[in-house]
């Protein structure tokens, strides 16, 4: 914009930088051609002779009574910009439930205190304790802290895959503790049936 008016104010009033010139000197002197920036279609210079006129040229105002002394003035051309790309909204899935997770934790931490309980009733009635990581805990109260190991740790395997980048582990979060769950059901009833 600067280089524009510095342009105007050059073409407007030659006679302020032309020097002690007569005004007849000035009259008999012929206009010179400006030369102009290479043309944006066909890249060839395109030189103008006073009298034509042809497109996105400067012409210098040769009315006045100063010769042609100012300086070369740049074509500034204004480049336009690229249309805006619209931009999609992509739907993302939504975190698997909280409360879905709380369920199935409780759900799980019940059923492996039912397993310690049917446990600690079988050994009570002369049964034998298969699992040899529970063997040591079976004949005590312990054995319903230790059996929480499994639910705890399985808890945060649930809660990691629902959060998970994987689109297969956000869809089967549910698994491990309802694996468990069912195990500890199974192993639950399994003691019951044989402590009677």
């Amino acid at each position: 914009m600067v280089k524009a008016f510095a342009a105007f104010l050059l073409l407007a009033a030659p006679a302020a930088f032309a020097g002690p010139k007569s005004p007849a000197s000035a009259l008999s002197q012929p206009a010179k051609a400006l030369p102009v920036a290479p043309s944006p279609r066909t890249g060839e210079d395109v030189t103008t002779q006073p009298g034509s006129a042809a497109a996105g040229t400067l012409l210098a105002d040769n009315s006045g009574a100063a010769p042609q002394n100012s300086q070369d003035l740049e074509i500034m051309h204004i480049p336009q910009l690229p249309p805006t790309k619209s931009t999609r909204v992509l739907d993302v899935e939504p975190i698997p439930s909280r409360k879905a997770w709380i369920l199935l934790s409780i759900a799980d931490h019940s059923a492996a205190t039912f397993d310690a309980y049917s446990t600690r009733y079988a050994t009570s009635r002369g049964a034998r304790e298969a699992d040899p990581m529970m063997r040591p805990f079976a004949s005590s109260d312990a054995i319903y802290a230790a059996i929480q190991a499994a639910p705890v740790a399985l808890d945060f395997i649930a809660r990691h895959m629902q959060r998970s980048d994987s689109s297969l582990l956000r869809h089967t979060w549910w698994l491990p503790q309802s694996a468990s769950t069912g195990l500890f059901l199974f192993a639950g009833t399994h003691n019951m049936v044989t402590a009677r």
